[in-house]
């Protein structure tokens, strides 16, 4: 027997035992879900599941390059029921792996939420990155919103919540961050709070086809609007309890020490010195430390910020910033940021009575075993009532830069 015929030999004796692709399916055949949509009716129990996926087709002459998208619903009694109603209506192969923003809508958010959250936690083909927000209207509404930016409700959304850093009103919440919060013991889940508010009437409707009417028989159209991430949703446990707004939501990140990246502003004072003073923060940063004396718990919070001054008023006097102009300035921009702090204590502690801080948590990771043995369990209890002492230490950098007012003859 020669090389080739041995060769030729081993050849057949493989192809009978190597496996083969057997779940290949074409790029077109695909639906592609980026974005998944959850709402629930309380009068009929029912869930519904709305999905959104760009429309994939082969590219012709003649044809718009701009891309577009389909939206689909399914309503039944479970989260999974509806999903696998969703694979009959839709004539593609429903994949996930491309999933980047999960909706939940309020009522949702309320009774049912872990019936999802347990199912995508569970499944390894959803993707745990996947940004978690929350609505008040319903999920359906937020995904069937034609954007003016031309964007799909899901790729806007995403980059929203991606750049909520810019503006400190909101803190980006994945899938895992979401399920890491709802199972640590003292700190409750939060989510960025999505609003989907009218547009013009000038606005034209965007279409929404993909080329066949077998394709969209059963899909939805879009309707025009204008997406907004403003805010945060609170939690207690597994149920949806409150929102913050922005000043809140500010505040909430300043004691996490999330990276902020916003502009704020200082109060006017009149007469003569600084009337306004405009900062841009470029460093934040905290720590929380958890105090038992007299069995009295007290929270310490120490903020550090630092920041540019990108507007600078005065009456009279030099152009340049003198120490005790910047002594005041720093002052202006912890007396601003205080005031988003105490904002999200008072929101916390008494309004939604949620600890969305993590001060349980920081007490645990002092003080574990009498955390368990006393505290986990009356913490709703005891985390209202306690004081939360806040140190705030503001530094401004561009001491050497001419800030002027612009004089105009």
């Amino acid at each position: 027997m020669n090389k080739r015929t041995l060769f030729l030999a081993v050849y057949l004796l493989l192809s009978f035992v190597l496996p083969g692709c057997w779940d290949y399916s074409e790029y077109e055949d695909m639906a592609q879900i980026i974005a998944i949509g959850m709402d629930y009716n309380v009068q009929t129990e029912q869930t519904t599941i709305t999905i959104q996926y760009p429309a994939i087709k082969r590219g012709t002459a003649g044809e718009p390059s701009a891309p577009q998208w389909v939206i689909y619903s399914a309503t039944a009694p479970t989260v999974f029921d509806a999903l696998s109603k969703l694979q009959e209506i839709v004539p593609r192969r429903l994949f996930y792996g491309y999933l980047k923003v999960i909706i939940i809508s309020e009522a949702a958010a309320k009774y049912t939420i872990m019936d999802l959250i347990d199912l995508f936690d569970r499944t390894p083909v959803m993707r745990s990155s996947a940004y978690v927000v929350i609505t008040s209207g319903k999920a359906e509404d937020i995904l069937k919103t034609a954007d003016p930016s031309r964007l799909s409700a899901g790729d806007k959304i995403q980059k929203l919540v991606r750049h909520s850093i810019d503006s400190g009103a909101a803190c980006a919440v994945t899938l895992n961050d979401f399920v890491e919060m709802l199972a640590i013991g003292g700190w409750e889940a939060t989510a960025p709070r999505v609003i989907s508010e009218p547009a013009s009437s000038q606005q034209s409707k965007s279409k929404n086809t993909e080329g066949g009417p077998q394709e969209n028989k059963n899909a939805q159209e879009e309707k025009p609007g204008m997406l907004g991430i403003v805010g945060m949703a609170a939690f207690q446990g597994d149920k949806f309890t409150g929102y913050l707004d922005e000043h809140e939501t500010l505040g909430l990140n300043f004691i996490r020490g999330k990276k902020i990246r916003a502009y704020k502003t200082s109060e006017p004072t009149g007469g003569a010195g600084i009337e306004e003073l405009y900062f841009r923060l470029l460093e934040t940063s905290s720590k929380i430390k958890v105090q038992l004396a007299n069995d009295q718990l007290v929270i310490s919070v120490h903020v550090k910020v630092v920041a540019d001054v990108k507007k600078y008023y005065r009456n009279e006097g030099a152009d340049f910033l003198a120490p005790e102009v910047i002594s005041d300035a720093e002052k202006k921009l912890a007396d601003s940021i205080r005031s988003d702090i105490d904002a999200a204590l008072i929101k916390g502690q008494q309004d939604l009575k949620s600890d969305i801080f993590g001060f349980g948590f920081a007490f645990f990771r002092k003080n574990p075993k009498l955390w368990q043995q006393e505290y986990e369990t009356k913490w709703a209890d005891v985390f209202p009532n306690i004081p939360v002492n806040v140190n705030i230490d503001t530094k401004i950098i561009n001491t050497g830069i001419t800030e002027r007012k612009l004089f105009v003859k």
